[in-house]
């Protein structure tokens, strides 16, 4: 016998708990002791790709695909049953259908008999995947699945989630519900037909600490849905860009920590927002703000905020932040407004996403120009793929050194190897700012970087201002300090830098190179 198979049955539950659930339901083959240990197992997560291929999805005539899905109900069934049967808890039930898209008939009953069992087994996790059919189409009326009302009896729930196709009738408001224990709830694509049940859901769970409420459907009825959690913390909510009003208040949650906000394009997030927003929920940590519309001007002013992310937000063309304990900042889209810092903490990391073309240069230097380097702990650029035409990448006409950022990711462009399209790019970024590393992505572009290497390495110059004006380019001053690379392949740390190139194309193993520059 093995040293751990004689360990107290919590331990062992708790050992398995750890594992990848295939990797836990593969240790009844180690020895009697742990296939006990399994059977006794009060977890159970259920996914609907471990059973059936998803090349046999689009097969739906196919009998071979219903067998499989006879043994999924099997296994469900019978494992239920059994840790029932022995009196056994069931701690966490997870049920992922996300790629069943045309269940068989009658298997909605299989689903209520197994909620039913783990309700009643004193279940303290339920997590319901299921199939939410094609992105941006209508549910038709056989796709619901209608949630069970045994679901309210669970009175041990500490976590549910709803996600994808799932129907709450208004029959529940006909009901207690007893989530008194509930400290998360996550609604996803979940069709409430009666817009006092999501409000009855949501204010029988006193406890809650996060709420994630995601709007995919025309929820029928709904217009205005009020969150009373005095306890709440987190709160996520999409719009998933559905046009027309719906107003979410949230008023009563003065101890929320995390608010994020995807896909409101129905009314503009005005700056007077972000002023009562901060006074309302004094504790509020973190603020993440994804495809939503902005006014032209934003300004965030706060001294509890850590966390700031803006992603792929409309209008805007300024945003002035004001937040002493700021420590990391997020910015993501083809536009860049004038971002500036007037406070940040020592310890702020700032990454910015952006495009690489001409309107957005100026735009660029005057963000990076506008960052307080005497507190900035790191800057990270990112610069999405770039624009075919490189050639009318300027360089900007700089008097001096550019300011100074710890680190610019940039994903190498494929593009043959012809330098009149490569000098033009490097000479945009460094006219932009000066990194001290840099990190190319590799796709395709080994051609690029290794141009890059060799205008650092002074073996070439490239097209910039060298070849018009009678003075040097402060690039051509800095030096390769440090090469390093991310691969699945060992590389010899004196490996000669083309010869890894000339490696990597061949095995396609090499997703990135970074530079150490100095001047």
């Amino acid at each position: 016998m093995d040293h751990l198979s004689g360990l107290p049955k919590t331990i062992l539950h708790d050992i398995l708990a750890r594992l990848p659930y295939k990797d836990a339901a593969n240790t009844i083959a180690l020895s009697k002791a742990w296939r006990d240990t399994w059977s006794s197992f009060p977890n159970m997560y259920v996914h609907y790709k471990d059973f059936v291929s998803r090349y046999d999805l689009p097969l739906i005539n196919n009998s071979h695909r219903f067998s499989e899905m006879d043994i999924l109900i099997d296994y469900v069934t019978k494992r239920l049953l059994r840790l029932r049967d022995q009196g056994l808890a069931i701690k966490e039930f997870k049920l992922n259908l996300s790629y069943l898209l045309d269940p068989p008939h009658g298997f909605s009953h299989h689903v209520d008999q197994w909620i039913q069992i783990a309700s009643e087994s004193g279940v303290n996790v339920l997590e319901l995947y299921l199939s939410n059919g094609s992105f941006g189409r209508e549910y038709s009326e056989g796709i619901w699945y209608d949630l069970p009302l045994c679901v309210i009896e669970a009175k041990s729930l500490t976590k549910l989630v709803l996600a994808g196709g799932i129907r709450v009738d208004q029959e529940f408001l006909n009901h207690s519900v007893k989530f008194s224990s509930v400290k998360m709830l996550s609604l996803n694509h979940v069709l409430f037909t009666h817009e006092g049940v999501i409000e009855n859901l949501i204010s029988h769970c006193p406890l809650v600490e996060y709420l994630t409420v995601l709007k995919k459907v025309d929820v029928q009825g709904i217009e205005e849905v009020h969150i009373d959690s005095p306890e709440l913390e987190n709160l996520c909510y999409s719009h998933f860009r559905l046009g027309g009003s719906f107003k979410l208040n949230f008023d009563s949650c003065r101890k929320l920590r995390c608010l994020c906000i995807i896909d409101l394009n129905s009314t503009t997030i005005a700056d007077k927002w972000f002023l009562e927003l901060f006074s309302k929920y004094p504790l509020l940590e973190s603020l993440e703000l994804c495809n939503c519309s902005m006014s032209e001007k934003i300004s965030i002013f706060s001294s509890q905020l850590k966390v700031l992310k803006l992603h792929h937000c409309s209008n805007l063309i300024e945003v002035n932040i004001d937040a002493p304990n700021l420590l990391s900042f997020d910015y993501r889209d083809y536009k860049n407004p004038v971002i500036s810092f007037l406070r940040g903490s020592d310890k702020l990391e700032v990454s910015v996403f952006t495009n690489l073309h001409f309107r957005g240069s100026y735009t660029l230097r005057k963000f990076i120009e506008n960052t307080p380097w005497n507190i900035l702990a790191s800057l990270s650029l990112f610069i999405y793929e770039s624009l075919p035409n490189y050639g009318y990448l300027p360089a900007l006409l700089v008097s001096s050194t550019p300011p100074s950022i710890k680190h610019l990711n940039f994903r190498a462009p494929s593009v043959p190897n012809r330098e009149a399209l490569c000098g033009p790019i490097i000479s945009f970024l460094l006219s932009c700012c000066f990194p001290k590393t840099i990190s190319f992505r590799c796709g395709g572009g080994y051609a690029f970087i290794e141009f890059f290497y060799e205008m650092l390495m002074g073996s070439k110059k490239g097209e910039c201002y060298c070849s018009t004006l009678n003075r040097k380019c402060w690039w051509h001053a800095l030096k390769i300090v440090k090469i390093s690379y991310s691969c699945s392949f060992m590389i010899d740390e004196n490996a000669d830098f083309k010869a890894v190139l000339v490696a990597s194309r061949k095995s396609g193993g090499m997703e990135s190179i970074t530079f150490s520059l100095e001047l």
